[in-house]
C-alpha cells in the first residue's frame, strides 16, 4: 500500500515521487523526472517574481530581471531537499532504478543521492481448498498471514545548484 501520487503542481513541501517498475519505460521516467524539476524551478522562478513585485514601487532599483535572478540564486542556496524528485525500486526494480541514477549522476546538471533499505510485505495465505481440512484433521495450524522482507532503493534526484 502506498499513498496516491501526488500532483506535479502541488507545492514544494510535497514530495514528488516517481515509481519504478521493471516494466518502465527507461526514457519515459528520465523524462518524467526532468519535467518534475522544471516545474520545481518555475515555481523558484514565480516565487523570486513574486518578491520583486511585492517592493515598494519608488524604489530606486530599475532591473527587474536582474532582481529576480538574484533572488532566485539565493532562494535556491537556502533551500533544502523540498525540491527533490525520489525515485523508487522495490526488488527487481532495483537494477532499473540503479540505471535511471547512473543516467543522472553522468549529467553534471543533476545531483544525485541514494539510500537503501527494506520494507515489509503483508501477504495473505490463502490455503487451496481442501488442504485446509486436511490440515486441521492433522491438527496442524495454518497462519492467515505473513510478512515478506522486500529490498529498497530510493533515488533522490536535484536540480544543480
Amino acid at each position: 500500500m502506498r499513498p496516491p501520487i501526488t500532483s506535479q503542481y502541488a507545492n514544494a513541501s510535497a514530495s514528488k515521487i516517481v515509481y519504478v517498475s521493471t516494466k518502465t519505460p527507461f526514457m519515459s521516467a528520465v523524462k518524467r523526472v526532468q519535467k518534475l524539476l522544471a516545474q520545481a524551478e518555475k515555481r523558484l522562478a514565480q516565487s523570486a517574481a513574486d518578491q520583486v513585485s511585492k517592493r515598494p514601487k519608488y524604489s530606486h532599483v530599475n532591473d527587474e530581471i536582474s532582481d529576480i535572478e538574484r533572488i532566485a540564486s539565493t532562494m535556491a542556496s537556502q533551500k533544502d531537499e523540498q525540491d527533490e524528485i525520489v525515485l523508487k525500486g522495490t526488488g527487481k526494480a532495483i537494477a532499473k532504478a540503479m540505471s535511471l541514477a547512473l543516467w543522472f549522476q553522468q549529467r553534471a546538471e543533476y545531483n544525485v543521492r541514494i539510500e537503501t533499505g527494506t520494507v515489509g510485505a503483508i501477504d495473505d495465505i490463502i490455503p487451496p481448498e481442501g488442504e485446509d481440512e486436511q490440515m486441521q484433521d492433522e491438527g496442524e495450524d495454518i497462519p492467515e498471514s505473513r510478512i515478506r522482507y522486500a529490498s529498497t532503493i530510493q533515488i533522490f534526484v536535484s536540480a544543480a545548484a
